[in-house]
């Protein structure tokens, strides 16, 4: 495990590394909030598209293989945003490291097979820690180098950054990772046909369909308000990537620590199903709290445009006006509590459907219906936004959560064991 938490570790780190300052620079490309959604949700475009692909291919010729070929496609995709001149290169260079973006469904994987059911919610919430760490440091990183306001945000050096970590990975994976699935527990190669004809036969069973509109309205909540959070922030306290990667820092070390101690004993103790319930609740009311409360100060504030211009904010100003909204930061810990005991159950939930030869196709879709929900949630919240203002996209994404809650209770909500009962189906 401590290897798999290292390597999601550097892939969370490559793939924040960019985010506090991408949506300022894709807004400076022209367009606007509505452009700078889809720019950002070329991303997403790409991991829906490649993310079942990758997971099947990891079915066929094991994990490591897929995991160093992914890395390698990431590193050339990262030096693409480094040297990004106008929105659609930065668009090509994201949509591609969308399509190399099969780390974390493989990942996902890697630990469905070195774990029993049982404690599989542990192994993915340790795994979720090192995703939430590497939020941690990523955004942290990246807001120092990406510009201290929103005229001087870069993508050159955090890109750079990206495409060195994405090599330090592959250097990992290559000379200290282990094989997860034997040559005989592999899938046999089929013809395109019949491999299509497959993924169709697994997406149409009853429980993992429904798992995947789950997954879907979830991740299109989520995504409304984290690709916005930047603009948010611009928008309603004037500030900038420093602010934003001090924000992703609070909230990982939150994550972090909720998922790495907490997620995991709770699914065990109360199963999965009332958990993933519990941080429906927790993410729909930190939206509610940022939107109505995110802006009150504890006392006087006086921000200096000159100072954040020149780029001469220190990150301890930064902490400082950070520690100043007490109502954002009860907020965005409400978000992180809710993430942090959703995320891990709902993939160990998902993980429970499949057997052994097919767990890469079965998360591997459910991450497609994921990253469906991040490719349609940053137009739909940067128009949102546009057109409604900031708050839009926070009260758009409570919408979305509540047939979230309500399909997880009427489908999912009066038993335990019925995963157990599906997997050899």
């Amino acid at each position: 495990m401590f290897i798999i938490f290292a390597l999601v570790l550097l892939g969370a780190m490559g793939f924040s590394i960019v985010l506090p300052s991408i949506m300022f620079v894709a807004e400076d490309f022209g367009g606007g909030e509505a452009m700078a959604g889809w720019i950002v949700a070329s991303y997403a475009i790409g991991q829906l598209i490649a993310t079942p692909v990758w997971g099947r291919l990891s079915d066929r010729y094991g994990r490591k293989l897929i995991l160093a070929a992914c890395s390698a496609c990431t590193m050339i995709a990262f030096l693409g945003l480094a040297f990004a001149y106008d929105a659609l290169t930065l668009f090509l260079s994201r949509l591609a490291g969308g399509l190399a973006g099969g780390l974390f469904s493989v990942s996902q994987a890697w630990v469905a097979d070195t774990t029993t059911p049982r404690n599989r919610a542990k192994g993915m919430g340790i795994m979720g820690a090192g995703i939430s760490l590497g939020f941690i440091l990523g955004p942290f990183v990246g807001g120092l180098l990406g510009g201290g306001s929103v005229e001087t945000a870069s993508l050159l050096q955090p890109g750079l950054l990206g495409a060195a970590l994405a090599a330090v990975l592959l250097i990992v994976i290559l000379v200290f990772m282990r094989e997860s699935l034997p040559p005989e527990k592999r899938m046999a190669a089929q013809p395109f046909a019949a491999e299509m004809r497959q993924w169709g036969a697994v997406s149409k069973r009853p429980a993992v369909s429904r798992l995947l509109v789950l997954g879907l309205l979830w991740m299109t909540a989520a995504g409304m308000f984290e690709v916005m959070m930047p603009l948010w922030v611009g928008d309603k306290l004037d500030w900038g990537p420093r602010h934003v990667g001090a924000q992703f820092l609070y909230l990982g070390l939150l994550v972090a620590v909720i998922q790495g101690f907490v997620a995991g004993r709770l699914s065990q103790r109360f199963g999965e199903v009332p958990v993933i319930g519990a941080g429906i609740v927790f993410y729909a009311a930190g939206l509610l709290i940022i939107a109505n409360f995110g802006m009150v100060a504890a006392g006087p504030f006086a921000p200096d445009p000159l100072r954040d211009a020149v780029g001469a904010l220190s990150m301890g100003d930064v902490l400082a006006d950070l520690a100043g909204r007490p109502w954002l930061l009860l907020g965005l810990g409400s978000l992180a509590g809710g993430s942090s005991l959703l995320v891990p159950n709902i993939s160990s939930l998902v993980s429970k459907y499949a057997s052994v030869s097919e767990r890469g196709t079965v998360l591997g879709l459910f991450q497609s219906s994921q990253w469906l929900g991040r490719t349609v949630s940053p137009p739909i919240g940067g128009a949102l936004f546009q057109e409604q203002g900031a708050n839009a996209p926070l009260y758009g994404s409570v919408l979305v959560l509540i047939p979230c809650l309500a399909g997880l209770l009427v489908w999912f909500g009066g038993s335990r064991a019925q995963p157990h009962k599906e997997v050899e189906a």
